[in-house]
């Protein structure tokens, strides 16, 4: 089950409000899993 950090930040990236580098810091903040980041960065992100 993902948490709701990883919906959120799923959501932010899709709308590129964020960059690979703020989806790895919430790695490091342990707000994300490595898995998830992964999940998140091979997101397609909009036009």
């Amino acid at each position: 089950m993902q948490s709701l950090a990883y919906n959120f930040i799923l959501n932010i990236w899709i709308m590129k409000r964020v960059d690979e580098t703020f989806v790895q810091g919430q790695v490091t903040l342990n707000r994300l899993t490595q898995a998830e980041a992964d999940m998140i960065l091979a997101t397609p992100q909009n036009d």
